[in-house]
């Protein structure tokens, strides 16, 4: 019954003037899919340094070729809570990725963390 009730009220909402704003201190960040402050070099003899050989891995434990994750990843901060102190939206972070909890906000991929589990930012020298 519950379900009828929601569903009849999804009729007065209008998705296209909406946006997300978290609460307190949480920052909602979009995840690159590579990091791009990574120092990639080829040095004389063409050996490419500061690159991972490959992003598959065949597991121990299954046998099967799986797609290996980064532990600490770089993210775009979207949006931050009310209450965060030292990331901005436009920041680039660098945070354990898999303490991000996913938003299903518009199939955007967003996931959401606590201020405390970012590392650090990225800032421009001047």
């Amino acid at each position: 019954m519950e379900n009828v009730i929601l569903n009849k009220n999804l009729k007065d909402i209008n998705t296209n003037e909406v946006e997300i704003v978290p609460c307190n201190r949480t920052v909602v960040l979009s995840f690159y899919e590579n990091n791009p402050y990574r120092h990639v070099e080829v040095v004389e003899n063409g050996l490419i340094l500061g690159i991972e050989s490959t992003k598959r891995y065949k597991s121990n434990e299954t046998g099967e070729m799986e797609d290996a994750e980064e532990y600490i990843a770089c993210a775009k901060v979207i949006a931050v809570g009310p209450d965060c102190r030292n990331v901005n939206v436009g920041d680039d972070v660098f945070c354990v990725k898999h303490v991000g909890n996913p938003i299903p906000f518009r199939n955007k991929g967003y996931r959401a963390i606590d201020e405390q589990n970012i590392i650090c930012r990225i800032i421009n020298k001047k």
